[in-house]
């Protein structure tokens, strides 16, 4: 815990925390109805964040099962880099402001917490 507490005071005198402290406590973002676009967009974020390991495990799995090491070699780079275009391509979806309002909500709220 001391070392949270040391990360939050830290963060608590950068620029951008304080301007998570000085932010309204529910971001005005969410105030307004998501178009399908954002929807979409953050559904292809919750996509890749599910799919993620569970691709490396079965290509583990697979590679060990087969004795063919080249499986997960190669697979794996493979499947990280598609899941990281598709966590970029729902974050160009679902807009930029959502992701900076996010992120300022989430420090705000651990900084609270931990400072």
């Amino acid at each position: 815990m001391a070392l949270l507490g040391s990360v939050a005071r830290r963060l608590a005198r950068t620029g951008f925390g304080q301007r998570a402290l000085t932010q309204p406590d529910r971001p005005a973002i969410l105030k307004q109805r998501p178009s399908k676009r954002v929807y979409a967009g953050l559904a292809l974020m919750a996509l890749s964040a599910l799919t993620g390991v569970p691709a490396l495990a079965a290509l583990t799995y697979l590679s060990v099962r087969m004795g063919k090491p080249m499986i997960i070699a190669v697979g794996g780079p493979v499947a990280f880099a598609l899941v990281h275009i598709v966590f970029g391509l729902g974050v160009y979806l679902a807009g930029r402001n959502y992701a900076i309002e996010a992120l300022l909500w989430v420090t705000r709220r651990f900084l609270e917490k931990h400072a």
